[in-house]
């Protein structure tokens, strides 16, 4: 069997289809759940305090972009675009969404890539 091989019913596909038609349907519903908004009552997690330790926060003169992997409270995570408004050695704090929605969160340094 293999790539042209037929998968059932299901995932909302109509008869039996072809796994590569398959495949891109259920890519596609995939890669749109994540540009879909957020609920309002959703709040993404920040790192803790004593995660980020006593080290020195050094604060941007100008938020740089970045791109940043963002947990939610439910355990979802997502990659956002973002600014990066200040940083220590091991985290940074990321600023994203839009307001009324706009959320500031410190993350781990790795989690963050310059747009």
């Amino acid at each position: 069997m293999g790539l042209n091989s037929l998968v059932p019913v299901g995932l909302g596909l109509r008869g039996r289809q072809p796994a590569a038609v398959a495949f891109k349907h259920l890519s596609y519903a995939l890669m749109s759940m994540t540009e879909r908004p957020r609920l309002a009552q959703r709040e993404p997690r920040s790192l803790q305090p004593e995660q980020l330790g006593q080290l020195t926060v050094s604060a941007a003169a100008v938020p740089q972009p970045v791109h940043a992997w963002i947990v939610w409270e439910d355990g979802v995570e997502e990659l956002v675009q973002g600014h990066a408004v200040a940083w220590t050695k091991r985290g940074v704090r990321v600023r994203f969404g839009a307001p009324p929605h706009q959320h500031e969160v410190w993350v781990w340094a790795r989690a963050v890539e310059r747009a």
